[in-house]
């Protein structure tokens, strides 16, 4: 065996064991509140399986490998030992470090797979994202109904709060659902369900592949009906819950990818019209049903308390000059103005999650690492076929979420969804052709 040959049989055990570790989710939590047996297995595949791609791709000695590997260094040492010297709970620090491998590792391997093997890899990885966000939906809908006997009486009675233990809500509710694994569950780890990042994803994806089989492609005309229902379910539990952000992301997403067909000649106006009229004809009870809940959720909820948990976590690192430069560590604690006043260890924004625990510097280090990764891919080729935008709204809709909105950043979602983001971009564009597929642009 050659040594080129053997750091492909490596990068492809590597990414098979990524993949095969990611998909064990859907038997657990996208964030863990306790470990079990499945968190073991999904963390020990992972890691195995980053130690082998990351082998192969040190064995290539490319050059551009060098700054953000130096990146993910920092974020990892220095922060631990600034948390080490401030005496946090190992087990706060231990909780911080493990999601750094999705935040930051994750997207750095996949950005710099191989381009002219990367296509099956990025093939399997999109199936394996979408088999988790339909099943995670299907989990969710199914546990609320074996909890409260529908999703309309949960939403009527608990006011939608589902994850505000104040609105009567028991946090210690457990019950068991068999489907497709999900055993004994509390409440706020089955509630976590629903803010994986891959039912968003899933729901924006199969959403806009489902507009364009049905409007470009008749031949798929079967296949765009099925990518619109399991793109509707998704959106669904979401939407009826209020999550005003996912909601938003999802609707302005599908608005930009009708445009995108019109403007490329794919789609005549009137078929989008006619499509569009028909579509909120069929949902148009939904629709109000939904945009009352998110008004009324907006007028009392506001923004939720995001820009004072932004102000607090400045403040807590503005105490001393060390801390302004870098941050509490991992593992520091805030007082978190959003749970009146009550400790947490993570923010709901990146921004502010990753300032206040590795201070200005180590938020001018994650600029600078985002920099490196996306320097080089290819944005425009966005617009060269509806797969590579439907990925692309997809993905985007994710790392919003996770900048501004929830602590979705922590998840192991959130960095395969980047990683393929950024691996899809960094191919080739081809002309005439689909990208990941080989076949006629749709």
């Amino acid at each position: 065996m050659s040594f080129t040959s053997q750091q492909t049989w490596q990068a492809d055990i590597g990414f098979g064991l990524i993949i095969v570790s990611y998909l064990l989710l859907v038997f657990g939590s996208p964030m863990p509140i306790k470990i079990g047996a499945i968190e073991i297995v999904m963390g020990v595949g992972l890691i195995i399986g980053s130690l082998l791609l990351g082998y192969s791709l040190i064995a290539r000695k490319d050059e551009n490998l060098i700054l953000p590997a130096l990146c993910i260094a920092y974020f990892l040492l220095i922060p631990l030992m600034v948390g080490v010297a401030r005496g946090n709970n190992f087990s706060d620090i231990a909780r911080d470090i493990a999601p750094l491998m999705f935040m930051v590792v994750l997207p750095f391997l996949f950005r710099f797979l191989p381009q002219d093997r990367s296509a099956p890899k990025l093939r399997a990885l999109l199936v394996a994202v979408l088999i988790v966000g339909l099943v995670s939906a299907l989990q969710f809908h199914l546990g609320i109904v074996k909890l409260f006997g529908s999703m309309d009486t949960y939403i009527s009675k608990y006011d939608l709060a589902p994850a505000s233990p104040e609105k009567g809500v028991s946090n210690n509710i457990t019950f068991t659902l068999n489907l497709f694994g999900l055993g004994d569950a509390d409440y706020q780890t089955f509630l976590l369900k629903c803010q994986d990042p891959a039912i968003l994803f899933s729901a924006i994806y199969l959403l806009c592949t489902g507009i364009a089989f049905i409007l470009v492609k008749p031949r798929r005309f079967f296949l765009g009906l099925l990518a619109l229902g399991g793109g509707s379910f998704c959106f669904y539990e979401f939407s009826a819950l209020g999550m005003r952000a996912f909601s938003g992301l999802t609707v302005l997403a599908i608005i930009i990818y009708a445009l995108y067909l019109v403007r490329s000649k794919k789609v005549p106006v009137g078929n989008l019209i006619v499509g569009g009229i028909f579509g909120l004809l069929l949902t148009y009870t939904q629709i109000i049903n939904f945009a009352v809940q998110m008004w009324e959720k907006n007028q009392a909820n506001g923004l939720s308390g995001r820009p004072a948990e932004l102000y607090a976590a400045f403040d807590a690192i503005s105490e001393n000059v060390i801390t302004l430069l870098f941050g509490v560590g991992w593992g520091g604690l805030l007082t978190n103005p959003i749970y009146h006043g009550a400790i947490t260890r993570y923010t709901h924004s990146l921004f502010s999650f990753w300032l206040f625990k590795t201070g200005v510097v180590g938020f001018a280090m994650l600029v600078l690492f985002v920099i490196l990764l996306f320097r080089r891919v290819n944005l425009k080729g966005v617009w060269s076929s509806s797969h590579r935008l439907a990925v692309f709204l997809a993905a985007s809709a994710v790392i919003i979420i996770g900048l501004f909105f929830e602590p979705t950043y922590k998840m192991l979602g959130f960095g395969l969804i980047v990683g393929l983001l950024l691996a899809e971009l960094s191919l080739p564009t081809v002309p005439g052709q689909e990208m990941n597929t080989g076949k006629k642009p749709v």
